[in-house]
């Protein structure tokens, strides 16, 4: 293998001999024959850039760049000085098409906007560029001309840089610094940088290349590094699934053909079915029921509710895909059912798909309604809901699984319905490979949790386990995001050659419909601790639940986890698979069935405001909050700060800071307001006061930028914050800029809330 050494060194774009001289000069992998080379090595690219406003008009510009190489780190402060880089480094190692050098950034979407138009595309055979994109704007790898690929390693990780430095590097460290730089300085490519502020830039390129090169031991060589983080578990259970494991060769060969048999005999018939599981597919149920959001306990003066117990379900999605039933069978098209005997038969024998249509709906469970008014596909107009949620309507049909129409039946009633579209599959458990698969994972995630010598074997298994349900709902059929004459563009969708390509995918190894059923299995199991709590539920998100009086309810939790052993037991005796899969033991000895409530850390308040919005302190002292679209690290210190009577924000940003390298300084800053906190046990209940309709979060204290892409060539005369001022030009790039946030509510929520708040008091 290449040699690598960590440098602390780096080199400015003057000294390129001494750059190539150090970094030496990789060998060359392939993946397979027939396919191009790669440079064995680590590598990455990175800018930091300035966000101002010109005249009214929102400009950015890089004001330098970092790229490494096995280590070794070159930087450079124009875009001219990285063409003439690049030029260099491919004539250095004599890079082409054939010989690729893949180069690793993190988040590439925001260096690809300042750089794409700076560099030549290769194109396909259609004359596209070879940029690969989920979405406009969103590359996840991008190949030059030359033969340079860049890729997102935001994507290969699904963590932040400074998470990565701290706590995935095991091999190669990267030192960690202190403090950052503070990007409100506006700068530019002649503002001159410090020493210590090149560090930080440095830094960025080094965690990359580090996590790379660790990336490249663990896997063999760069060849074997996907895409994407579910790319490996797909690599992983394709390969389980079609025997690749199996060291017997005719053994291998036996399932491999097995599977695929399987596999062929799943099949999504048309566009309109595809279209049905589509609409009926749902995520996790996330809501807060709408008699205890927005207001609390008597005692508490409708400040909050105390004493809140909090159950997580372990491992939800990976033990619906081990133990229950899936379609497993190419699907079966009735239409309409018109009578109910049949319709009750086809939904306790048959995985289900259906159009339903209810006439006079009206919620009879009132601690929480199921209907999502965004899956409705038509609806009466005078219907009532809650947060989005469907409380009753006159009329409205939605596509549902036969999982779905169960929960609906508790939570509402109706005067009649009509039944269209029913599709229905045999019912079966998943292939036995595919489930020893996810237990394989599920058992290494437990047993080498904590063992110090199999960290990153255990952050692997545990990345893996958590992206198993993922690639079960990957879109078959999606628009085109493309890349072209340096613009993107979005061709619709071919949905028959799309689907036709997907039915006869030799390599394919999973079935749409399965992830459909994942997440209904995973909601009907979370609904069952809803309809049990009753009146002593608060809130649900996708595997948990928080609610009051949870002794009153240990009964149920009992009695669900023995029924989660029966059904592990049963799909055991069904395949002949060891009962001690389902609950391997950790490094204690202690054995963990997969999928069972576990009790989480109780809240000693709980204030909620609807679905992803609520604050808590938990019975240690320490204040906590769950907001989407707000980072909780940068708006706890400022309700803190400006609500709580802390007057010292910084040792309050100190104690929510999510800086690795600050562990031992934020304890002691968390420790510190905790203590202060249980002397005065009140201060936070001004902060739970404004939690609610109105509260605003300036910009700067939401954790959240506004980006705006220009795509249009821009020149400004900028003054640097020290004075200087330099003609600036891009020829397109993204501007950031901080932005709040704002707890508005919907007026017929808090109508709906404070109707429910006056017949209950």
């Amino acid at each position: 293998m290449f040699r690598y050494d960590l440098y602390n060194k780096a080199y400015t774009i003057s000294q390129l001999n001494e750059f190539f001289e150090e970094a030496g000069k990789p060998e060359i992998v392939s993946a397979a024959d027939n396919k191009p080379g790669y440079f064995n090595v680590a590598s990455s690219f990175d800018i930091e850039t300035s966000s101002t406003y010109v005249k009214g008009v929102k400009f950015a510009t890089m004001y330098i760049w970092q790229f490494g190489l096995n280590g070794v780190t070159i930087y450079g402060r124009t875009w001219a000085e990285f063409r003439s880089f690049l030029n260099t480094l491919v004539d250095k190692l004599t890079i082409n098409l054939h010989r690729r050098l893949i180069i690793y950034v993190h988040n590439l979407s925001y260096e690809f906007q300042f750089m794409r138009k700076h560099i030549d595309w290769a194109t396909d055979k259609d004359g596209k560029d070879v940029v690969f994109s989920l979405k406009k704007r969103r590359p996840i790898y991008a190949l030059t001309k030359s033969g340079i690929e860049f890729r997102c390693s935001y994507f290969l990780s699904n963590c932040s840089l400074a998470y990565i430095g701290a706590e995935m590097l095991f091999k190669y460290p990267v030192s960690k610094l202190t403090g950052d730089l503070d990007y409100s300085l506006i700068r530019h490519s002649e503002t001159p940088l410090t020493a210590e502020e090149l560090e930080y830039c440095f830094n960025d390129v080094r965690v990359v290349m580090s996590y790379i090169q660790e990336k490249i031991e663990n896997e063999g060589n760069i060849t074997q590094i996907p895409l994407t983080n579910t790319g490996y578990v797909r690599k992983f259970t394709r390969d389980y699934c079609t025997g690749k494991f199996i060291d017997d060769p005719l053994e291998s060969k036996k399932q491999s053909m097995n599977y695929h048999a399987i596999m062929k005999a799943l099949q999504i018939q048309s566009s309109k079915e595809y279209a049905h599981l589509k609409s009926a597919f749902a995520g996790g149920f996330t809501h807060a029921s709408p008699t205890k959001s927005r207001w609390g306990s008597k005692e508490s003066h409708g400040l909050y509710w105390e004493n809140v117990g909090s159950a997580d379900l372990s491992s939800s999605y990976p033990y619906t895909m081990v133990s229950s039933y899936f379609p497993m069978t190419t699907g079966r098209f009735l239409g309409t059912v018109q009578y109910p005997e049949q319709f009750s038969k086809l939904i306790n024998r048959y995985c289900c798909l259906f159009t339903c249509t209810f006439y006079d709906i009206c919620q009879v469970f009132p601690y929480e309604s199921y209907i999502s008014l965004s899956k409705c596909t038509n609806i009466s107009d005078n219907y009532i809901q809650q947060n989005g949620r469907v409380c009753e309507a006159e009329f409205l049909t939605i596509n549902l699984t036969e999982l779905d129409f169960d929960i609906i039946s508790s939570v509402y009633s109706w005067s009649a319905i009509s039944v269209t579209n029913m599709r229905v599959y045999e019912r079966g458990y998943l292939p036995k490979v595919f489930i020893e698969s996810i237990l394989e994972l599920y058992s290494a995630k437990t047993t080498l949790k904590g063992d110090a010598d199999k960290v990153i074997e255990y952050m692997i298994k545990k990345g893996m386990l958590n992206s198993a349900y993922g690639m079960c709902v990957t879109d078959i059929v999606r628009d085109d995001a493309i890349y072209c004459n340096n613009q993107w563009e979005s061709i619709e969708a071919d949905s028959f050659s799309q689907l036709n390509g997907y039915n006869k995918a030799f390599s394919r190894f999973l079935f749409y419909p399965w992830g459909v059923w994942v997440t209904a299995h995973a909601r009907h199991n979370l609904w069952d601790a809803i309809l049990e709590f009753g009146d002593d539920y608060i809130y649900a998100d996708t595997d948990s639940i928080k609610g009051l009086n949870f002794d009153k309810h240990e009964m149920f939790f009992e009695w669900y986890n023995a029924r989660v052993k029966k059904k592990l037991y049963l799909m055991c005796d069904y395949y002949n698979i060891p009962k001690s899969k389902v609950a391997p033991k950790t490094r204690k000895g202690v054995s963990k069935l997969i999928g069972i409530w576990e009790r989480e850390e109780d809240y000693a308040k709980f204030r909620t405001i609807g679905a992803k919005r609520y604050l808590y302190e938990y019975k240690s002292g320490i204040l906590g909050l769950t907001v989407s679209g707000v980072n909780k690290n940068y708006a706890l210190p400022y309700l803190l700060h400006k609500y709580g009577d802390f007057h010292n924000y910084e040792m309050c940003k100190l104690a929510y800071s999510t800086d690795p390298r600050k562990k031992k300084e934020k304890e002691e800053a968390l420790n510190y307001i905790v203590k202060m906190h249980k002397l005065c046990p009140s201060d936070y209940d001004p902060i739970f006061k404004v939690f609610d309709d109105a509260l605003e979060i300036p910009p700067g204290y939401s954790g959240k930028s506004i980006h705006t892409y220009s795509d249009i060539p821009y020149s400004a005369h900028i003054t640097d914050y020290l004075g200087n001022k330099r003609l600036c030009y891009e020829l397109s790039y993204t501007h950031l800029e901080p932005t709040g946030y704002y707890f508005s509510m919907a007026k017929e929520y808090i109508d709906f809330l404070n109707g429910i708040a006056t017949i209950e008091r």
